[in-house]
């Protein structure tokens, strides 16, 4: 349809009245023609309405009859109890929702339901949260409720599983959770509900982990009768504040008679070996963690060197050491233990340094050692050689940098074994700011000494606000360098803001597969913001930062 007015269209051209009605003129005969093919769309539109409804009556007619010969309709039913085992999670107990297996199962159909509720492995593991009391729901009436009903249901839960093993993990409420943040009789006497409820189950217990006030533990292990015949691995985590021991005696831990344990993990503060009524010689993994604080003067690097030497078997230990600060101890006379399936070791120094490397590394013998950790609290830890140069497997390698004088340090990293592939460097008990030692002169080490760790392929600083960012530059260069090269992975996290941005010369590197993740703090807003003092000016989300670094071995 041709028009005088093309020239026009899409203009903020204003016609003239004679234009206008031109226009209108114009438009009489397309109008019609509009009408005309809205009124055949809605003629067609209709037809197609009423065809897309036969359709839908007759798939549905098809798929109702499809569904009558499906395939997962003449699955036997073991096949069908093996699949839905299968859908179970592996890394941790099942919890109490409808959103997960086993429950989502039941709510599928009622044939579903039923085998599901008649398949004892599907019940088999739980984790068990204690309901706690909240500020926004005060009545004491409602939180009894609550206690109640997952008390029931727990129950219902894992006597729907047999006599199948049973892996239950339990989170109690912290101690002294109350209205006046006191000690509560009535929070205790819940959570000691909780724990009658499982100890109940307890001669079919495999798996156990409970987070409870250390004071609940003492109690239930120490005074409560029950046979555990089946229990492979205990795990006991202190919740809430430490109460003083003297609060609460001893734990001799009289329930675990007879067990047949192969892992323990077990608060520092309640580790006494003695009370532990234990087939030592059966442990694969010993865990001693908890905060620093709570760590008894009783857990010497000499003690602790008696305890492992009965653990032939050990494959991963993790231990906290208390040796007491500015104390000379005696280098043990205990003769070199060796444990041949060690694969894994960690020691965090709580106090003093230097007596857990000579009273208990320099003691060990361990020819299978791939991953080996140390923290402490004081700058006293001799150079690391000497363990060192025994480990000729060793992979991954992680350290407190400021366990080390600057002396002791470079020494240490002279004497790195060729085997590493993984080294972190970690700086878990310094206040923010506080002065390192010499990363630069560290990094430095490796980067003009390639025969020193040539195998290496991941990297990491968690605290390196001391570390040039050209130190950094040089050492990747220097490493990816090499033919070919070894190092894939490389993580720094600052804690400053950006000094030299190296990132542009680090492209041709990451082109050839090296990952690199270096964290820095953002720039501090100007000074002469055009928003400064207005309520919406642009803020910095310091959440969004890693600082201070993550501390996993307080609780390991």
């Amino acid at each position: 349809m041709a028009s005088p007015f093309v020239s026009r269209l899409g203009t903020n051209y204003c016609p003239t009245d004679e234009e206008i009605l031109e226009i209108n003129a114009l438009l009489v005969e397309p109008i019609l023609r509009l009408k005309g093919l809205d009124d055949e769309i809605t003629k067609f539109q209709k037809s197609i309405d009423q065809l897309a409804e036969e359709r839908s009556r007759v798939a549905a007619y098809v798929e109702g009859h499809r569904a009558l010969i499906s395939p997962v309709r003449r699955l036997p039913l073991d096949v069908i109890q093996e699949l839905f085992v299968a859908c179970l999670p592996t890394h941790r107990n099942c919890v109490m929702n409808a959103s997960e297996v086993p429950l989502l199962l039941g709510r599928v159909c009622n044939s579903w339901r039923a085998i599901s509720l008649s398949t004892p492995r599907l019940w088999s593991s739980l984790h068990v949260v204690e309901p706690l009391w909240s500020p926004d729901d005060p009545s004491s009436a409602l939180l009894e409720d609550k206690v109640a009903r997952r008390l029931e249901i727990t129950q219902t839960w894992l006597g729907r599983s047999g006599q199948c093993p049973l892996s239950i993990s339990l989170q109690s409420a912290p101690e002294g959770i109350s209205p006046t943040s006191s000690p509560s009789p009535s929070a205790r006497a819940r959570s000691t509900r909780f724990m009658e409820t499982l100890l109940s189950f307890a001669p079919r217990w495999q798996h156990i982990q409970f987070t409870s006030p250390l004071s609940l533990l003492s109690e239930v292990m120490s005074h409560f009768e029950a046979e555990v015949p089946l229990l492979e691995t205990a795990a006991f985590h202190h919740q809430g504040h430490n109460p003083q021991p003297s609060t609460w005696g001893p734990c001799t831990f009289n329930m675990l008679r007879g067990a047949r344990i192969s892992s323990l993990s077990i608060p520092g503060a309640i580790f006494l070996p003695a009370n532990l009524p234990l087939q030592w010689s059966q442990l694969t993994t010993l865990t001693v963690g908890g905060p620093k604080w709570s760590v008894p003067l009783t857990m010497t690097s000499d003690a602790l060197l008696r305890v492992i030497s009965k653990c032939q078997k050990l494959r991963c230990c993790k231990l906290m050491v208390h040796d007491p600060n500015g104390v000379e101890l005696s280098i043990s006379e205990h003769p070199i233990v060796e444990l041949p399936f060690l694969h894994t070791l960690a020691i965090h120094c709580v106090a003093s340094v230097a007596p857990a490397v000579s009273n208990l590394l320099m003691h060990l013998s361990l020819p299978k050692l791939h991953d080996f950790t140390i923290f402490g609290s004081t700058r006293d830890c001799p150079a690391l050689g000497n363990f060192l140069a025994r480990l000729v497997g060793l992979e991954s390698l992680r350290i407190d940098i400021d366990i080390f004088s600057r002396t002791s340090l470079l020494e240490t990293f002279h004497t790195l074994p060729s085997s590493i592939r993984q080294l972190r460097i970690s700086d878990i008990d310094r206040p923010w700011g506080q002065p390192q030692t010499g990363l630069d002169e560290m990094l430095a080490v490796l980067t003009t000494s390639p025969e020193l760790c040539p195998m290496l392929q991941y990297f990491s600083i968690d605290s390196g606000y001391n570390l040039s960012d050209r130190a950094v530059l040089r050492f990747i260069t220097a490493r990816m360098q090499e033919s070919p090269p070894a190092l894939n992975r490389i993580e720094i996290n600052f804690g400053r803001q950006m000094v030299v941005d190296i990132m542009p010369d680090l492209r041709a590197f990451i082109q050839m597969g090296l990952a690199v993740s270096l964290i820095y703090l953002p720039p501090q807003p100007s000074q002469d913001s055009p928003w400064l003092g207005l309520p919406d000016a642009p803020s910095v989300d310091w959440s969004a930062f890693p600082w201070p670094p993550p501390m996993p071995i307080s609780g390991w």
